[in-house]
């Protein structure tokens, strides 16, 4: 099982690199991920965007222009679109975000004929290191970016994702935890009502090798203490290895509270399209940029294996 960023990358550089496109890698952070990425062995990057930018800002790095594969597209949509097109014929494997909006690149990989679905839903999943109560792991959280208020069916599809994820990372049978803003069920707060049904529909083999159940504040199931103060019995209770959350607001807010209070690097990877995709922030660090890499090659290793 991979436990720590630093053992996700070293896997995934055994399984790289893969060809990664960079869409308007238009400022210095995103050329220094794709970049770093092929130093380490994770990537082949192919650079689209404005060409005399990209070029400018390359020398300016002091990083040779023949390092990477360079496509000139200067309309944001088009450069999208043209990462889509890529990515259907085989020549990329991976799309990573550079200065495009999250809103523009799902648009261009969902949107007419030629598009990367699936069938499945499409949703953000990030990792972060977890070393509560003595443990040393990776937790997952789900959705802090795509999906704003999912239905019941969309939540099922959320908690698919993420338990690809977390195969691919090594856990064999996730503990998911459906969170909400207490542990009981109350009939005016819907997430605790879409909790009890979601555990119910799983118990059944919905989605297979995990367990899933909740409702949990998010004390109870990530502290067996906490659990076990609220007498709350559950194989998912207070050792959650993946985290539902209620909605859009709450998976966003609790990703940047574990930026900002609590110091942590995400990982973050759109699951559920033909290839990763990738939506690191240009905030963030380079070690979690490049933790977002290694794990869209992991992911995309998996998706050819299936």
């Amino acid at each position: 099982m991979i436990d720590n960023f630093k053992m996700l990358i070293e896997e995934a550089c055994l399984r790289g690199p893969k060809k990664i496109a960079v869409i308007l890698p238009h400022e210095e952070s995103s050329i220094e991920a794709i970049d770093e990425a092929q130093t380490a062995g994770l990537a082949k990057g192919v650079l689209i965007g404005n060409a005399i930018l990209i070029e400018s800002l390359l020398k300016k790095m002091g990083i040779a222009l023949s390092r990477f594969e360079i496509h000139d597209e200067k309309d944001a949509n088009r450069a999208a679109e043209h990462g889509v097109e890529l990515a259907l014929s085989g020549e990329i494997e991976i799309i990573l975000k550079g200065g495009i909006s999250t809103n523009q690149l799902l648009g261009a990989a969902l949107r007419g004929p030629h598009n990367l679905r699936t069938g499945n839903l499409l949703s953000d999943v990030f990792i972060f290191e977890d070393a509560r109560e003595g443990r040393c792991s990776l937790t997952l959280a789900s959705d802090g970016g795509v999906n704003v208020a999912p239905t019941l069916k969309e939540k099922i599809g959320i908690i698919r994702n993420a338990v690809t994820v977390a195969h691919a990372l090594g856990i064999q049978n996730p503990r998911v935890a459906i969170l909400s803003g207490v542990e009981k069920v109350q009939p005016e707060v819907q997430s605790t009502v879409d909790a009890v049904a979601l555990a119910k529909i799983c118990s059944y083999g919905e989605i297979p090798d995990c367990v899933v159940d909740g409702p949990f504040a998010l004390d109870n199931a990530i502290s067996k203490e906490a659990a076990r103060v609220k007498k709350i019995e559950s194989p998912v209770a207070g050792a959650a290895d993946v985290l539902i959350m209620p909605g859009l607001e709450a998976g966003n807010i609790f990703g940047k509270a574990l930026v900002y209070y609590a110091g942590k690097d995400l990982a973050h990877v759109i699951v559920g399209a033909k290839v990763p995709i990738l939506i690191s922030s240009r905030s963030d660090p380079p070690r979690a940029r490049l933790a977002s890499i290694a794990m869209g090659v992991l992911l995309s290793t998996a998706n050819k294996a299936s």
